[in-house]
């Protein structure tokens, strides 16, 4: 037989992948299930297309309290018959970057989860989130029995393949575990459904140049068709191109499932750990480079690690299993705050907020049974420094020795107002930011207690200005401290030196309230001004609002006390300080990239206490926040 006669209509593999994030807005959601999610299902099951669809575990969720009509149009494509579902990670966790401990039981409880709510449907397709491959996953998902996963042809590429082994089944295995491959076709996920209909087609066409039956595969976001562009334009795409494709004069529409039964393997082959195009580009890589790059994801993926531990010695000491506590941290593993792209929320202040209620609330639970309450040190965010932290009955305090002393986390522990309200952004030098002249990137992590000395007031003028967010060697700042002093139940001293004078500082956590004292007695004659800074970024930024003598004062106008409030709709810290003093804030606000252009976030309130030393009555200076 002669390679012409080999010849066949290539099969296009069509896979849509449905996921909004823990912690979304119900405001986004609406629109989403209104504008994309549910015509996108109407038109499907009025065209009845042999298709793969993958929902994640966070939107089933969503469709279960929300939109039980979402659900149910689900159920009955189900039950048409016409599609096949691909399954997933419970909270679409990347199962890399999570702990080892839960890669299986993210596989397990989405299993669980779409049986309970849409059907005993036989999953045998996985869908990677945001794509990412290593090569430990063949282990981790053969268990439950999948058979295929879906990367990105550019891990083939990588390995000096071409084009044209991307469009075959492949397989790879870890310890003896095999799954097949399929690619991802790069070219045709970025010309649908954004080009002409014709143009679309042509190109799957193309690959029936190929010998046996070779495919194109689409996989990419529900959100392409009515949320990134309109729905009466994609819409109407949609549905020109299912009567095309349909009509399968030049290629076939296949399910997954379909097509493994009728192609063969093409080989073995083992790939690099990595992901799309773009993401590669961001994360330069490896996924783990966003936990280098910007401190608030690594923070939180370090408190993940915490509390996974705490909650495992917590079930060894007990004997039981904590279900709950597990659950919360497995929707905190979700993976949208981890990341910062296009999509990724690491800038997005609701996601990362959401992610520390959960592992809150999980931690609370461990609690209970470990009763594990003092002041201890420990390498918390692995950099090669310890750290400090104070846990009490009613908050944690987190506390950053080598990086000046600063207070980085400090959590609410009180039921229904679980939140870190230190959960603050940094602005990041990012390169699509770097011809806006007015974004002054922060050189130093925005964190609580970091205090700042100056000669004169200009260079105060200049610092605020900006937004404060850098020092200058006219700016003096501690850089490092060293532990003097730590003490049972909550009290930990350090030290630093600056320019051959001591400076030392307290931190003493009682109840609901952390205070905080300056011993400034050797810096009194030389600096004119302290300037500290106490960021406010609670669960909820909805009435963000400073309160000084019962009123409100204007974000960015300059008051004297000696005490204030900080204040949303979800928490409230009332400030005390020892002495009178001036206090400027303003709003902390980053930009970042989104697949609708830059976009501004509000991350919070910076607040900045101005001491005037040369005034002083006393020679400390205590800030107490008591958080209600």
């Amino acid at each position: 037989m002669g390679p012409e006669a080999k010849k066949s209509k290539p099969a296009f593999i069509f896979v849509v992948h449905f996921h909004q994030p823990v912690g979304q807005l119900r405001e986004v959601l609406d629109r989403l299930f209104e504008n994309s999610y549910g015509p996108l299902m109407e038109t499907l099951l009025r065209y009845e297309p042999p298709i793969a669809l993958h929902f994640s575990g966070p939107l089933l969720i969503y469709a279960r309290d929300y939109y039980p009509d979402f659900l149910e149009m689900i159920k009955k494509a189900g039950d048409k018959g016409f599609l096949e579902f691909v399954g997933g990670t419970y909270s679409e966790a990347i199962l890399p970057l999570i702990p080892a401990e839960d890669r299986v039981e993210q596989v397990r409880k989405y299993n669980d989860l779409f049986r309970r709510l849409v059907g005993d449907y036989a999953l045998k397709g996985f869908w990677l989130p945001e794509r990412f491959w290593d090569q430990m996953i063949p282990s981790i998902v053969s268990k439950f029995g999948y058979e295929y996963v879906f990367v990105d042809d550019q891990l083939l590429y990588l390995k000096g393949l071409k084009w044209s082994d991307s469009k075959y089944l492949w397989l790879t295995e870890d310890s003896g575990n095999a799954v097949k491959l399929f690619f991802i076709d790069t070219e045709v996920r970025y010309k649908l459904p954004w080009s002409p209909v014709p143009e679309v087609i042509q190109y799957v066409v193309k690959a029936s140049e190929l010998s046996e039956r070779p495919y194109i595969l689409w996989g990419s976001d529900a959100e392409k068709f009515g949320e990134w562009r309109p729905w009466d334009v994609t819409g109407r795409w949609l549905e020109e191109f299912l009567n095309e494709a349909l009509a399968g004069e030049g290629f076939i529409m296949m399910r997954p499932r379909d097509y493994v039964t009728v192609a063969e393997v093409k080989g073995l082959t083992y790939l690099p750990h990595g992901s799309y195009d773009k993401m590669m580009e961001w994360s330069g890589g490896l996924i783990w480079n966003f936990l280098v790059k910007y401190s608030e994801s690594n923070n939180m993926h370090k408190k993940l690690i915490y509390v996974r531990r705490k909650v495992a010695n917590a079930e060894s000491m007990s004997g039981f299993r904590l279900e709950d506590a597990r659950d919360h941290i497995h929707l905190a593993e979700c993976n949208d705050a981890y990341w910062h792209g296009l999509f990724g929320g690491t800038y997005v202040h609701h996601i990362r907020s959401e992610n520390y209620r959960h592992l809150i609330m999980a931690e609370n639970q461990a609690d209970r049974l470990l009763k594990g309450r003092g002041v201890r040190k420990l390498d918390f965010d692995f950099d090669g420094d310890d750290e400090v932290v104070i846990e009490g009955e009613q908050l944690n305090a987190y506390v950053k020795p080598s990086d000046g002393g600063i207070l980085f986390e400090l959590d609410v522990r009180r039921a229904g107002h679980e939140s870190n309200i230190l959960n603050i952004m940094s602005r990041y030098p990012e390169t699509y930011l770097s011809d806006l002249t007015y974004y002054t990137p922060d050189t130093y992590r925005r964190a609580a207690f970091r205090e700042f000395l100056f000669r004169e007031l200009g260079e105060l003028n200049e610092w605020l200005s900006r937004g404060g967010g850098y020092s200058s060697g006219r700016i003096l700042s501690p850089t490092r401290y060293r532990v003097v002093d730590l003490e049972e139940p909550g009290d930990v001293v350090m030290f630093s030196t600056l320019e051959n004078r001591g400076l030392t500082k307290g931190l003493h956590l009682n109840g609901d309230s952390i205070a905080v004292t300056y011993y400034l007695s050797d810096l009194l004659n030389t600096y004119k001004l302290l300037v500290i800074e106490i960021p406010y970024s609670p669960y909820s930024l909805h009435k963000l609002r400073i309160e000084v003598g019962g009123g409100n004062v204007e974000v960015g106008s300059y008051v004297e006390s000696d005490s204030f409030t900080l204040a949303s709709e979800s928490n409230r810290v009332d400030v005390r300080l020892s002495e009178t003093a001036g206090l400027w804030s303003w709003k902390q606000v980053t930009l970042s990239r989104t697949e609708k252009g830059i976009k501004e976030s509000l991350q919070g309130l910076i607040t900045a206490i101005e001491l005037k030393l040369t005034n002083m009555t006393k020679d400390y200076f205590r800030v107490t926040l008591s958080i209600s």
